[in-house]
């Protein structure tokens, strides 16, 4: 199964931080999960890191993503902006029509891994956490 993550999910894998959910977690640590990472979420790890936010390095989270088999970065193209939802903002919008966008290109409802109330709340796609 493919999975949206989001970027505290993302960040809260990488360092161990007993704030993510056991769901994800497991999701996470799942070598044969399908994770899609949005453009917008190597971004905003890339501003927190930079900004000494958490411990890791901008290079170090690229790498963990990049060397692993089961990520996949997902661009933000005419094809996410064509699915972005006009009730959140910006960054939350564009991680939720990345999940909208692969639903209809893979056929399979994909899940996001988030702990984010306001997507949550939209009901606009499946949460995990």
């Amino acid at each position: 199964m493919r999975y949206v993550v989001d970027t505290h999910a993302l960040v809260w894998h990488l360092t161990t931080d007993h704030r993510l959910g056991a769901q994800a977690r497991r999701i996470l640590d799942d070598d044969n999960a399908g994770l899609i990472i949005p453009s917008i979420v190597l971004a905003e790890a890339k501003h927190i890191a930079d900004r000494k936010r958490i411990s890791l390095t901008f290079q170090e989270i690229f790498d963990e993503i990049t060397s692993a088999p089961n990520a996949t970065i997902f661009p933000l193209d005419e094809f996410v902006i064509n699915h972005l939802p006009n009730n959140l903002d910006i960054h939350d919008g564009i991680i939720v029509a990345t999940a909208l966008y692969c639903k209809e290109y893979f056929g399979d409802e994909i899940p996001l891994l988030t702990n984010d109330k306001t997507i949550t709340q939209s009901g606009l796609a499946p949460v995990i956490w």
